[in-house]
């Protein structure tokens, strides 16, 4: 996963590296967000805290259009011969115009708002949350340059100001909408870090740029929309049919679950632009796609496994009794997050070789097989059945994509002796968790940490000492630094051919 260039762009960016810096953002911010996710699911009950991500799932559904425009901006940021002032001054019109259209939609549906999310008069924290979100917009931008590692960290910064002005708003009496209110003024803070690694002025667009834009963005528009009622069809499903109280129980169980993607989706949002460039180039991109997704579910393996192995003392120790039903949408959701860390490299592909109208057919199937499925298992078995149409459905998108780019992409490689170690480990750490669950029991957090911790050495050990790529992708991401020497001899104690 690493590469260097010395032209520019996405491609003059050490890979691994910008992926490495990018997963330690995300663990960071992981940790404050999960602490955040036991004090609130604790403080505000599976009906409160439920409620939040409701409102949460109907901002980002109605975003899509703007959404969707961002992928297309992205994308021709991205390429050598785009006006980047102008693409930039596409991007604050868009913002504005977006937001006065949210705020008429919002005061349209107020009273659907109120009923549906159960927070009390709904519509000031919709249009709190759903301006305040656009502040993320600009952080795409560094992206497409390939500095993903500044765009996590800004990321990071604003997880850490998530938490105090979430739980500020929430102590001053504001509930569920005090999350809301916490979330988007943390957005904006960090606005000003995007703005000054950018170094851009936006100007008005030309016909041209706004041409070349909406050339890419009448597909990514509806595959934003068709893409996000995929990912979030779960919570709207389950709050029509069901309670704010199984959306809480499905949101605590995606979020112990969370850290699985952080490698996929690190490497996938670097590897759009990346692709992109090098494809503009007439070079191929074989190489780049398949190491990233020989390694991209690296972190999803052990912890599907884990889960697995100890379900309901995972919910039950870090949130309580009261979500103690969601032990089996655990699993289910663990399962879920390995099959996409596998397809979002490939739908994240498609668009960088300029297939966006792939993705969208792709995404557009999926939704049609998810729908309907998963209202019938939501009825016949229960709240983790709208999880297991949505493994249905993305199997189905992951073999689409799959299909597509290895008829288009010369050399491409959808498995490798990488993944085949990676779940070797996997099952090793599995029957380790499992002996220990029963010799141990789990009563407590200390328990817990030890077992997991133990399983997670295990795992990590055993494919450090098995895996010969992970070891030379490790060190190329420490290469040319202070550390490449120490990092290389300690790596080296893990090499048994010696």
């Amino acid at each position: 996963m690493s590469g260097d260039d010395d032209s520019g762009g996405p491609v003059a960016v050490n890979f691994s590296g910008e992926t490495l810096k990018a997963v330690v953002a995300k663990f960071t911010m992981a940790l404050s967000g999960f602490v955040g996710t036991i004090v609130f699911a604790r403080a505000l009950g599976p009906y409160g805290f439920g409620g939040f991500y409701l409102l949460l799932s109907v901002v980002q559904m109605t975003d899509r259009p703007f959404r969707g425009l961002m992928r297309a901006i992205k994308k021709r940021f991205a390429e050598d011969d785009t006006d980047d002032d102008q693409i930039v001054g596409a991007l604050v019109l868009a913002a504005i115009t977006w937001s006065v259209l949210v705020l008429v939609v919002g005061w349209l549906f107020q009273d659907w708002l109120t009923s549906y999310t159960g927070i009390e008069d709904a519509l000031f924290p919709f249009s709190v949350l759903a301006v305040g979100l656009l502040g993320n917009t600009p952080f795409t931008l560094l992206q497409a340059r390939g500095h993903l590692g500044a765009s996590e960290w800004a990321d990071a910064l604003r997880s850490y100001l998530t938490f105090p002005l979430q739980l500020a708003f929430v102590l001053l009496g504001f509930g569920a909408a005090g999350m809301a209110y916490g979330l988007s003024v943390a957005t904006v803070l960090v606005v000003p870090v995007a703005v000054y690694y950018l170094h851009v002025k936006p100007s008005l667009p030309s016909r041209e740029t706004l041409a070349s834009l909406w050339g890419f963005a009448r597909y990514s528009i509806p595959t934003a929309f068709v893409g996000r009622a995929y990912n979030r069809f779960d919570v709207l499903v389950l709050g029509f049919i069901l309670t704010p109280a199984a959306v809480a129980n499905y949101q605590v169980a995606a979020k112990l679950t969370l850290p699985a993607t952080f490698v996929a989706s690190s490497a996938s949002t670097l590897l759009m632009p990346r692709v992109s460039q090098t494809d503009s180039r007439g070079e191929s991109v074989a190489a780049d796609i398949s190491n990233t997704l020989a390694f991209g579910s690296v972190l999803s393996i052990p912890i599907f496994f884990g889960t697995v192995a100890i379900p309901e003392a995972l919910i039950v120790t870090v949130f309580g009794s009261e979500y103690a039903g969601a032990g089996t949408m655990l699993i289910a959701i663990a399962l879920y997050r390995f099959i996409d860390t596998q397809s979002e490299p490939l739908l994240q592909s498609l668009d960088g070789i300029d297939r966006p109208r792939t993705s969208f057919r792709l995404s557009t199937v999926a939704l049609i097989v998810n729908i309907p499925l998963g209202l019938y298992l939501v009825t016949q078995v229960g709240a983790y059945g709208v999880v297991v149409a949505t493994i249905v459905a993305e199997s189905i998108r992951y073999v689409g994509a799959a299909y597509v780019l290895s008829t288009e992409v010369d050399g491409l490689l959808l498995y490798s002796i990488s993944q085949a170690k990676q779940l070797g480990a996997g099952i090793g750490m599995f029957v380790v968790v499992e002996f220990l669950s029963h010799a141990v029991g789990i009563t407590s957090w200390l328990d817990l940490g030890v077992v997991v911790g133990v399983g997670g050495a295990v795992y990590g050990l055993t494919l450090l000492a098995i895996s010969h790529e992970l070891r030379t992708t490790i060190a190329s991401v420490f290469e040319g630094t202070r550390y490449d020497v120490i990092i290389r001899r300690l790596l080296d104690l893990f090499d048994f051919n010696d």
